[in-house]
């Protein structure tokens, strides 16, 4: 329920009063981006492994 509302305040800031399908685009962004987690760190060495 937070994710939605927090969709329905993005949204309704950028476009102003955002329709629903507006709203639901923002939604689905917002859970893709939980569900993948934290972004890796750009500057970050890959770690190495011997196999």
């Amino acid at each position: 329920m937070a994710l939605l509302k927090l969709a329905k305040e993005i949204a309704d800031g950028v476009v102003g009063d955002a329709d629903q399908a507006t709203v639901r685009a923002v939604f689905d962004r917002l859970c893709l981006e939980t569900d993948m987690g934290p972004e890796p760190d750009a500057d970050a060495q890959p770690s190495a492994s011997l196999h």
